[in-house]
């Protein structure tokens, strides 16, 4: 066999459960690509329901959430700003790569905490408890 420069090893078992932290990152950078996409129908007539985003005064803004829940990047900023599609585009891409990398972990672990403390309030309402 000729030297190659591929690198072969025994088998290795594939981990097949992902940290509460991966999940929520992928989580929330499947519903960035959402968003992208709906963005993209939208800019082709075509209808869409559930966006993220409006237009107001010539500007787009973007509601930021995690699940149901605002995903406040600094204390009461939720929303991004862009003149246009392609710059919300833009913005959102680089939030993507952002939690991807991990920049966005605390933010996302707080807003999925508070998503499960309201479940909690719910259910113990529901229960009678509150």
């Amino acid at each position: 066999m000729a030297k190659t420069t591929i690198s072969l090893v025994s088998s290795v078992q594939k981990p097949t459960a992902k940290t509460p932290v991966l999940q929520r990152r992928s989580k929330f950078a499947s519903s960035l690509d959402q968003q992208i996409a709906k963005i993209s129908l939208f800019r082709d007539g075509r209808r869409v329901s559930r966006e993220q985003f409006w237009t107001d005064s010539g500007s787009i803004f973007f509601q930021l959430r995690y699940g149901k829940q605002p995903l406040e990047l600094e204390k009461g900023k939720s929303v991004l700003k862009a003149a246009t599609f392609d710059d919300l585009v833009a913005q959102l891409d680089e939030l993507k790569t952002i939690t991807v990398a991990g920049g966005l972990d605390e933010v996302l672990a707080a807003a999925a905490n508070a998503t499960r403390q309201n479940f909690k309030a719910a259910k113990d309402k529901k229960a009678g408890k509150g």
